[in-house]
């Protein structure tokens, strides 16, 4: 990960010209060196920086730990923080903004390279994560199938908007066991037996309207023979069965 941007927010000049050097011997390159939390978050905008190495003490109206908040909420961009205070309160201050690391001055050369690529490559697999879990939602809420899931204790924990579209009343946070007593039956099939279950004709009753029969599949999650939840799909629809 050579060659990545390293922005370094450090009110002590000496303390930056060697950081900056140190990075720059490890094959980094400085966006910049900035003292000050509100000049900080403007760089961010120009220089794009790929990691941002930022001191807690800082001159100006904002400490480190403020202006690592800002950043969190405007740029997808990781914090490793740099401090020569371990205070309980300064630590349970700085876990909040979610920092990718934090490093206690004085430190040598070689903490510094491994917290950042640490760092970088950490920032890299959640990036892929996240937008791994966006693609694949993004199909399951474009699909007219009903797809929900439930966890271990059979609440659910997710509903699509096909789901949605075909019995609102069911939303995140109800248990299957005690919301759907009609469905009850194919459900505890599914689950006693760690097997998919195809139901078929099932009366599906929004208050207020006449039963919609349908079909799909019920799919138990498990581990190592244990059950972890479960999968639904609500898939063809008749008036009547």
């Amino acid at each position: 990960m050579k060659g990545n941007k390293i922005m370094v927010v450090e009110d002590e000049s000496i303390i930056a010209e060697d950081i900056r050097m140190s990075l720059i011997n490890n094959g980094y390159v400085v966006s910049s060196l900035v003292s000050v939390g509100e000049i900080a978050i403007e760089k961010v905008k120009e220089d794009k920086p790929d990691l941002i190495l930022m001191d807690i003490m800082l001159a100006g109206k904002m400490d480190g730990i403020q202006t690592a908040g800002m950043i969190q909420t405007m740029f997808n961009i990781p914090v490793i923080y740099l401090t020569a205070y371990c205070d309980d309160k300064i630590i349970e201050r700085a876990k909040i903004t979610s920092p990718f690391g934090y490093l206690i001055k004085p430190f040598k050369d070689r903490e510094l390279y491994i917290a950042i690529e640490m760092s970088l490559y950490k920032h890299k697999l959640d990036t892929e994560l996240k937008e791994s879990k966006e693609f694949y939602e993004g199909i399951l809420e474009g699909i007219v199938t009903g797809v929900w899931v439930a966890d271990i204790n059979d609440v659910i924990i997710y509903s699509n908007n096909g789901m949605k579209a075909i019995f609102p009343e069911l939303i995140t946070g109800v248990k299957v066991m005690t919301t759907w007593e009609f469905f009850k039956p194919y459900y505890l099939r599914a689950k006693e037996t760690l097997e998919p279950f195809h139901y078929e004709g099932v009366p599906f009753v929004v208050t207020g309207k006449a039963p919609k029969y349908y079909s799909g599949w019920l799919i138990p999650r498990k581990e190592d023979g244990i059950f972890k939840g479960m999968i639904c799909t609500v898939e063809s629809i008749h008036t009547q069965a």
